[in-house]
């Protein structure tokens, strides 16, 4: 972990913690203090961790549910430690005969199975007791208001199956490694609280966001595929390496393609990797010298997996999850792999049959023969169960294509984007719906936090600059402006505009039926314009992503408007008198309303960013992905990135909150005006956050388990980084 600003605080890790998953923890200094989230209703399989150190008396609810919901509280008396586990049922307990002690940290886990809880202490078992199966929704207190325990608290997370033994021991971690990922699990929890490291105080209370947030993969149905083209790099080869994850619903008759090419006449080039009709994994290949094939062992759906399917030439192997599962020597398929002129696919074995009917992600293709351990080998693939997010190393890497969110659709056809080359695939008989939210892989969301505006006089004020004017009076230039909104009523009101009284240029706002509207006012005068509206409504209390894009022709046909990437359906909602050009004034940029506060929003606005070209759809659902707003600085179309303002994450408040311009050291930051530091609010695309009850403001500390001599700081903001520093 690297020095980070929290809303209110520098968080500084000592130099040797920064590696480990968490520095900071959250100390509870009464017993009815506690953290409160969205509703998980526990399944018949689970399990909870977590960390806690008491500072005095050892007791406390640690998850409750609602008055008699419980899993688990924690009492000792008389000698002996209980573990309690209860829903409105009944309550049992396990009776531990050693005593815990204050000011130490120690590692719960309680597994159930609907019949059974396990009660691991420390990474070991220590007993069992009945199980029940209650909702969760507080932090620290049985019912929102007591039985909650004075201490700290670190690493909060819910499964929804029961974990095994190892899976503890790594969770437990050690005192050189820090604790254990949550993250680093398959399947990975349904919520994770790190409670400390990521939250942000409003003034009143802390958002604890859950950080654990689904992921996106391509869900495939019969008929459905990618192609990836003829991929001359894996021809006349003598090492062949296939990878993927996958999760299938059902196989047909013969043998449903994950990744081929493969023809029904079958030449010497043709090789494939598919699901076998009798459930498992089948790689055939053909050489010159003739054809070979091997099986896995059975597998079973609705579960992903893990495969890696290696030929050297001489031998065949497959390995699934990371553990060599079968392999062969070769009798007919050694040699060269010929030239076959049949496309790789993803999710088809040839042309005419043997469709995926099922998920997959994270294809790779290698023109050599991967080793099972070491640095980039099968290990370093599985990655203890959750796919790379980089693959900088492996070297002889022909074809990576993640089949994600970062992936683009023009409306007819998906471009699968290869992020090891430069052979992007096209899908067929594929649509927007094939992309789906995933427990394969969980992400914490790049921007967690929003500003909430109160609809009266709240607006941050970025100031004049030439950055934002896109007319010189007699021509204009291309830009674009982009932004998430999250209205709570149907209102007239402004999301961003440089437009004030004598200072018109162009405003980006909501009309009184929460239509989107773009607007261009010519000549620094508010009689003539162009204006467009979209047909639809934003809705309300749901975060929506909104884009205006103009290619500076002067023109309505030269806008287009997009919500949630799609491009819109557009209505001339307003030209009057000839417009040629804007006209560049010493108007503000203003988010949140235009022209002072004549037009405040009621609601959230969160990652503003100003382009200075007109963005393509292509770009344009680059930003969206999928609901999850990523950085943009990493955006393909960065070069034209103007201003970027996350709006909460990256900000501080000290009477003012002060809004970072992310692109540049310098940049246009925003100032708010008539805001408090209760404006942060949780921000898009996540889930199941939590919210601090009965806490002021200095309870993150720098203590968690395996971590020491961490560091806050005091009365500095957002500002105080810079990047000056010894040469």
């Amino acid at each position: 972990m690297s020095t980070e600003f929290i809303n209110d605080q520098w968080r500084l890790p000592n130099e040797e913690n920064k590696s480990k998953v968490s520095n900071y923890s959250m100390d509870f200094d009464t017993s009815s203090t506690h953290i409160e989230f969205a509703t998980i209703q526990l399944n018949t399989t689970k399990s909870v961790s977590f960390w806690v150190n008491w500072n005095t008396t050892i007791t406390g609810v640690m998850l409750g549910g609602g008055s008699g919901n419980y899993y688990p509280q924690i009492h000792q008396t008389s000698g002996v430690t209980r573990f309690y586990v209860r829903d409105t049922g009944g309550v049992d307990y396990y009776t531990y005969n050693s005593l815990l002690n204050t000011n130490q940290w120690y590692h719960v886990c309680i597994t159930g199975n609907g019949t059974t809880a396990k009660v691991y202490l420390d990474g070991s078992l220590i007993g069992t007791m009945t199980d029940y199966t209650p909702p969760l929704k507080y932090i620290n207190t049985e019912n929102g208001s007591q039985y909650g325990m004075i201490g700290k608290l670190d690493a909060v997370c819910i499964f929804d199956y029961e974990l095994s033994s190892s899976q503890i021991t790594t969770l437990y971690g050690s005192s050189s490694t820090g604790i254990g990922n949550p993250m680093s699990l398959s399947p990975k929890p349904v919520s994770y609280y790190p409670l400390g490291d990521q939250d942000a105080f409003n003034g009143a209370n802390y958002l604890v966001p859950n950080s654990s947030l689904k992921d996106y993969v391509f869900d495939f149905i019969p008929n459905d595929y990618i192609d990836i083209g003829n991929q001359n790099e894996l021809k006349n080869i003598t090492e062949l390496s296939v990878s993927l994850w996958f999760n299938y619903d059902s196989i047909g008759s013969s043998a449903d393609g994950l990744v081929a090419r493969d023809s029904s006449s079958r030449v010497d080039g043709n090789w494939y990797v598919a699901l076998d009709y009798n459930n498992s994994i089948r790689f055939l290949l053909k050489t010159a010298n003739g054809q070979d094939a091997l099986n896995s062992s059975t597998i079973s759906p609705n579960k992903w997996y893990h495969t890696l399917c290696v030929w050297d030439g001489q031998n065949m192997k497959i390995y699934l999850n990371g553990s060599l599962d079968n392999s062969i020597t070769l009798s007919n398929a050694t040699g060269t792999l010929g030239n076959a002129s049949d496309v790789v696919a993803i999710g088809r074995r040839f042309a005419s049959g043997g469709f995926l009917n099922g998920k997959a992600s994270n294809v790779q293709i290698f023109n050599t023969a991967l080793p099972a351990t070491g640095s980039n080998s099968v290990e370093t693939l599985y990655n203890n169960g959750s796919p790379l997010t980089s693959m900088s190393g492996f070297t002889s890497l022909q074809g990576w294509w993640k089949l994600d969110a970062s992936d683009t659709y023009d409306g007819t056809n998906w471009t699968i984007e290869d992020h090891a080359g430069s052979n992007d695939g096209t899908s067929s008989g594929m649509t927007q719906a094939n992309l789906v939210q995933s427990d394969l892989s969980f992400t914490s969301g790049y921007s967690p936090y929003a500003l909430d505006f109160d609809g009266t006089n709240d607006y941050i004020d970025c100031g004049d600059s030439d950055d934002f004017s896109f007319g010189d009076g007699s021509t204009d230039s291309p830009f674009s402006v982009s932004a998430w909104v999250n209205p709570d009523a149907v209102e007239y009101a402004g999301i961003v505009a440089k437009y004030v009284t004598g200072g018109w240029e162009w405003l980006l706002y909501l009309l009184d039926n929460n239509f989107l509207k773009f607007l261009l006012l010519n000549n620094n005068t508010s009689g003539n314009s162009i204006g467009l509206t979209t047909d639809v409504a934003i809705p309300i209390n749901t975060w929506t992503h909104v884009s205006a894009t103009y290619n500076a022709n002067g023109e309505p046909n030269g806008i287009d408007l997009y919500i949630n990437g799609s491009l819109q359906s557009l209505v001339t909602e307003s030209t009057s008198g000839t417009y040629q050009a804007m006209t560049n004034t010493t108007a503000p940029l203003q988010i949140g309303t235009w022209n002072g506060n004549f037009r405040p929003i009621n609601g959230q606005i969160s990652n503003v960013s100003i382009w200075d070209v007109k963005l393509t759809p292509t770009q344009v659902s680059e930003i969206y992905n999928e609901g999850v707003p990523q950085n943009l600085l990493n955006h393909s179309a960065v070069s034209s990135l103007v201003s970027w303002w996350q709006l909460g994450s990256n900000s501080s408040f000290n009477t003012n909150w002060t809004v970072l311009d992310e692109v540049t050291a310098s940049g246009n930051n925003g100032t708010s005006v008539n805001m408090t530091e209760a404006s942060i609010v949780d921000g898009v695309g996540s889930y199941a956050n939590g919210l601090s009850s009965g806490m002021g403001g200095d309870e993150v500390v720098g203590d968690a388990p395996y971590s020491s001599s961490n560091a806050l700081s005091v009365n500095m903001d957002v500002l105080d980084r810079v990047e000056d520093t010894p040469a």
